[in-house]
């Protein structure tokens, strides 16, 4: 339980920057929605003029700025990037600190198992991730529902939420795998950043071809926002291939960190 305390307070003053970051990106978007729903007609043929593939890319391509849930999407798109970085840096930080600044040898001559305080730092990162997303759903609905002349479909704007919750587990258990899969790490954001965006540039490589073996890639395509919209749930195959995944990254978690080598002070 020390183990865990200890993991939240350092990680406290972090974790208030993400959930201000976090706000703020969905925020410069929604806040641009009253200007743009008063001249809908002008702003919708800009989007209609763009190539296919072009809108594609952007999330566009199913937009109707009529609807506020829709523009919704359009933004939480970003949220959920970002949102993924975060989660991604927290997996791969929480244990290669240990081999970074050299203190393993201190906190392995506690009577604690290494299970234990493994479990203790991925425990310490889903509540960090629990806590994001409680900010960040807080902070949307508020925003939908006073920025929303009309009312709008709760169970649609709560599953494209919840879908940050689904994709920061994801990263964070692919980064906890990562962090004691290579040897040393010396600064964890390059790395978070670039897996990140390699998943991100697949799932809009998808949204142009299309391609179904494509979409089992990239944790964005199994909580694709416009397929959410469409059938009102998330994709059956798609949340069995995340668990499965998210298992077997924590399953190599354990195993690996418990054969890895941590250099002394």
């Amino acid at each position: 339980m020390n183990i865990l305390k200890q993991e939240l307070r350092m990680g406290r003053k972090t974790l208030v920057v993400w959930c201000i970051s976090l706000i703020g990106v969905l925020s410069l978007f929604m806040l641009l929605y009253p200007s743009i729903a008063s001249q809908l007609e002008d702003f919708q043929k800009v989007f209609e003029s763009f190539p296919i593939e072009f809108q594609q890319a952007l999330g566009v391509a199913d937009l109707e700025l009529s609807s506020i849930l829709s523009f919704y999407q359009f933004a939480l798109m970003y949220v959920l990037l970002a949102g993924a970085i975060q989660a991604m840096n927290m997996g791969v930080s929480v244990i290669s600190a240990e081999v970074r600044e050299k203190t393993g040898d201190f906190l392995f001559v506690k009577p604690v198992s290494r299970n234990r305080v493994v479990s203790m730092k991925i425990l310490a990162v889903l509540i960090q991730i629990l806590i994001t997303n409680a900010v960040v759903f807080t902070a949307s609905l508020i925003m939908v529902t006073l920025l929303s002349s009309d009312s709008y479909d709760v169970e649609l704007f709560a599953l494209d939420t919840l879908s940050l919750l689904f994709i920061q587990i994801f990263f964070a258990s692919l980064g906890l795998f990562v962090s004691v899969f290579l040897r040393r790490i010396r600064t964890v954001l390059p790395i978070s950043m670039g897996v990140v965006f390699i998943f991100y540039i697949i799932h809009l490589l998808n949204e142009t071809l299309k391609d179904e073996k494509l979409g089992l890639i990239s944790p964005f395509d199994y909580f694709n926002l416009s397929e959410i919209s469409k059938n009102m749930n998330y994709d059956s195959l798609n949340l069995l291939l995340w668990f499965v995944l998210v298992g077997v990254f924590i399953f190599l978690t354990f195993k690996l960190f418990a054969r890895k080598d941590l250099p002394s002070i």
